[in-house]
Order: structure tokens, then C-alpha cells, then sequence
């Protein structure tokens, strides 16, 4: 395992540490018990192609973004997304994404991106065929559903119905 996915399983999921209510882990933790250096740390949060990570103001803490399957509160505010949003998956997936909509499962919430593009990245993470859902964010909007847009440009919401799901590829 890398030291990034360690630190994204670290700040992410970790469910022996005790994190603050804001997900927030103390960098003197990471350093004196798993093997980071506050250099390596500094490294990662500044060249993470996806700027999961972000230092507190004072620099004592660290957090991840999203993409939490801890309890925690990332203070994310409501927004209002653009009329469509996408998600990349794979072709074994989709059968049952059109079944059931896209569910958060162990993760606070589900991933959303504004373009195609970040989509496609997201799906080529995964073994097998890169498929891509529109999803009819506007629309959902107006049923009352939420979104939330975190600092890292990726669209939240709890749970995408299959109704508001168009497969594009």
C-alpha cells in the first residue's frame, strides 16, 4: 500500500481513532505512530491529484475531504448542483445501479462529478468496461433533494433514485 492510500484509509476510515466531530486526525498521531514525516505529509496534500487532503489553519490537523465510511461532519454547505451530474462505474454495476440507484454504502455519501471527463477517471479505478450515468441532478433538486459541494469539487448527495439515472456509455 502506498503512504497516500494509507493516509486516505487513515483519515477515512479508521475506525480505532477518535476522530474530532469535523473529521479532523492530529498530525503528531501520523507521525509518531504510522510512519510519516510531517514533510511527506506537507507532499501529499500539495500534489494529491484530486486534493482529497487539507491541513487545519494552525497546521496540528489533518483531514480527508469526503469519502468517509467514519461518522463525521466535513461542514459541507448546501448547494445547488448544475443541471446534470455524472458517475463513472463499470459494466458489471450498472444492472443493478438501474435496479436499485446509486446507494452511499459504506461511504456518508455518493461521489458525483460536473463533468464526463472526471467521471471516466473515477470508472477506470475499477476492473472492467468504464460506463457512465448522467444523472438528472436538477431534476432531483426540485424533488427536494440535497447536494453538497466539497472543497475538492466533487458533488455529494445521500442517495441518487434510479428515475433520475441515464446511461450514457
Amino acid at each position: 500500500m502506498t503512504h497516500e492510500r494509507k493516509l486516505a484509509y487513515l483519515l477515512r476510515h479508521d475506525k480505532n481513532y477518535n476522530f474530532d466531530p469535523h473529521g479532523w486526525r492530529e498530525v503528531k498521531d501520523l507521525v509518531e505512530n504510522h510512519g510519516f514525516s510531517l514533510e511527506e505529509l506537507k507532499l501529499i496534500v500539495s500534489t494529491n491529484n484530486k486534493q482529497r487532503f487539507e491541513f487545519s489553519y494552525d497546521g496540528h490537523f489533518i483531514r480527508a475531504r469526503q469519502g468517509h465510511s467514519v461518522d463525521v461532519d466535513v461542514e459541507l454547505e448546501e448547494a445547488e448542483p448544475p443541471k446534470y451530474l455524472f458517475h463513472g462505474t463499470i459494466a458489471k454495476n450498472v444492472q443493478s445501479i438501474m435496479e436499485h440507484g446509486l446507494c452511499r454504502m459504506s461511504r456518508q455519501y455518493v461521489h458525483l462529478s460536473a463533468d464526463i471527463e472526471t467521471a471516466l477517471k473515477v470508472g477506470r479505478r475499477r476492473k472492467g468496461v468504464v460506463v457512465i450515468l448522467k444523472i438528472n441532478a436538477q431534476a432531483m433538486r426540485n424533488d427536494g433533494y440535497s447536494f453538497w459541494l466539497s472543497r475538492n469539487n466533487v458533488w455529494l448527495t445521500k442517495s441518487v433514485p434510479p428515475k433520475y439515472i441515464e446511461q450514457m456509455t
